[in-house]
């Protein structure tokens, strides 16, 4: 009895065990540009895309600051990585380590299991969130064609919902 009162006046009291669960924003994110992005701004060619987290993430450098979004912010400085959420992340049996291609267009896409393939290829960054402001989390979406380089930032809340998104590109111009 002494038991069951101490046990259960420790777990009414918030003492205990808790583990914080992130939503998976890059499948979010990759929803969000196959069902709606991608019909604005349509790819002459199938857009490659990675399933595994080792492989749709560039590399760690490649988050650009999201200045279409209104918010001037002087450096990438201003931005991190979840690190709690990639740790997660990168273990095999985490459920954030591939993404779901269940409702894929096979007219619009193309998956990859390994190497980089022709262009347009997709990838998604980890996470970012502001070091000294809101609770904002944003995601940035690559399609690197051969010469056009499309950046797709995506403003999340912390539950996970989209707030706001723009597009930047930029385009190689070649002379000779």
């Amino acid at each position: 009895m002494k038991k069951t009162i101490l046990l259960t006046f420790l777990l009414n009291c918030g003492i205990g065990f808790s583990q914080t669960i992130f939503p998976f924003y890059e499948q979010i994110a990759f929803d969000f540009y196959q069902s709606t992005i991608i019909d604005s701004f349509p790819q002459k060619k199938k857009v490659k895309v990675y399933p595994y987290v080792m492989n749709f993430h560039p590399s760690r450098s490649e988050f650009y600051n999201p200045l279409c979004l209104g918010i001037s912010w002087k450096s990438k400085s201003v931005f991190k990585e979840l690190e709690s959420y990639l740790e997660t992340q990168l273990k095999i049996d985490s459920d954030r380590f591939e993404l779901d291609f269940s409702n894929l267009d096979k007219k619009k896409f193309k998956i990859k299991k390994r190497g980089e393939g022709n262009y347009p290829r997709l990838k998604i960054t980890p996470p970012n969130i502001e070091i000294n402001g809101k609770e904002r989390i944003f995601v940035n979406i690559h399609i690197t064609n051969e010469y056009l380089y499309e950046t797709y930032h995506i403003e999340f809340n912390e539950k996970g919902e989209i707030i706001n998104w723009c597009r930047n590109y930029d385009e190689v111009i070649r002379t000779y």
